[in-house]
């Protein structure tokens, strides 16, 4: 779930952990004060603190994760890490607004109510819950319906695709049916209940083929202008003869896109050995070959991804029919 680099940071932050309750030396507690009093450590909790240049290192998903790892002792009997914490845990990318505390659910039954390490959410049922990395946090499929249900429509429409690319990914068309199947039950036992009727709409547009955030945006901009929406990941063969898959496609049109985000350029997963400069040279000699073989090719990044405006501007310039050109930015938290 978690990437090694995750993984690596984490565990030295947790060697680096002060736990106020350990501490059996007045002396040493009284040094935890005043650390704290010179913002010398980052208070996570009561009684738990953290070197203040250790947190400054960790990116803001890792500081929530840490949050959530070390979290087990305030969790209830029965209570699960679940909603934006526990896809984080799972590896899934998350856009928009950012938990301050780890969230978690609980029977309505149980009484208990959010606390200022926890934001607890009560549910009547019980939710499917696994061990993930010694702590109970909710399955793929009730954390997928979980986000969908209770956050912006292009926050969910993220995580939802990214749940089934991973499927597709580890289990192929099999493991895409399997988790379709279980999110489709889970959405089904919501009921007419609040955040249903937005879940069962990201769900019926989550798509396996999206294996980015900035192309699951790209399309939660394109549903709500109203445009055609594309084919994702279309083949295309360049002037060379070569083959090229493009993120997006409107076969009738011929014309294609690209959502180009920075990791294109920065993430050792893209690079793969090459420099930035021999990434961006390389794409610029792809694009040459493929704009002879269309009709026309586009290009955005985050911020056009993010904007109806921008990505109307875009998506006029290519031809693609919409309902709307609305000049607004995505109303969805991100």
């Amino acid at each position: 779930m978690l990437d090694p680099p995750s993984r690596e940071h984490l565990a030295a932050a947790a060697q680096s952990l002060v736990v106020v309750a350990d501490l059996a030396d007045v002396g040493e507690r009284s040094r935890v004060f005043r650390s704290r009093a010179r913002n010398e450590l980052q208070t996570l909790r009561r009684g738990l603190h953290l070197p203040s240049d250790v947190w400054a290192e960790l990116s803001r998903e890792d500081r929530h994760r840490l949050l959530c790892l070390t979290s087990a002792e305030v969790l209830a009997q029965g209570e699960a890490i679940s909603h934006r914490s526990a896809a984080l845990l799972r590896g899934l990318p998350l856009v928009g607004g950012w938990p301050t505390r780890v969230e978690t659910t609980v029977r309505a039954a149980s009484g208990l109510t959010s606390t200022t390490a926890l934001r607890r959410h009560r549910r009547a049922g019980h939710p499917i819950v696994e061990q993930l990395l010694g702590l109970p946090v909710t399955s793929e499929a009730q954390t997928v319906v979980d986000v969908a249900a209770t956050c912006p429509f292009a926050s969910a429409v993220v995580v939802a695709d990214a749940a089934l690319w991973r499927a597709e990914r580890t289990g192929g068309e099999d493991g895409v049916g399997l988790l379709r199947a279980d999110i489709a039950a889970l959405t089904q036992h919501l009921g007419a209940a609040r955040g249903s009727a937005r879940a069962r709409r990201v769900i019926e547009v989550a798509d396996h083929r999206a294996d980015r955030p900035g192309e699951s945006l790209s399309r939660v901009a394109m549903i709500e202008l109203g445009a055609e929406l594309p084919e994702l990941q279309v083949e295309v063969v360049g002037l060379s003869g070569r083959h090229y898959w493009v993120d997006f496609g409107w076969p009738e049109l011929g014309v294609v896109a690209e959502f180009d985000g920075k990791a294109k350029y920065t993430d050792p997963e893209f690079l793969r050995g090459r420099t930035a400069q021999q990434a961006v040279y390389d794409e610029k000699l792809r694009e040459d070959d493929i704009r002879p073989m269309v009709n026309g090719f586009g290009r955005w990044d985050w911020e056009t991804a993010r904007s109806l405006d921008l990505m109307a501007g875009r998506l006029h310039a290519l031809g693609v029919p919409m309902r709307s050109r609305r000049a607004t930015v995505l109303r969805s938290g991100i």
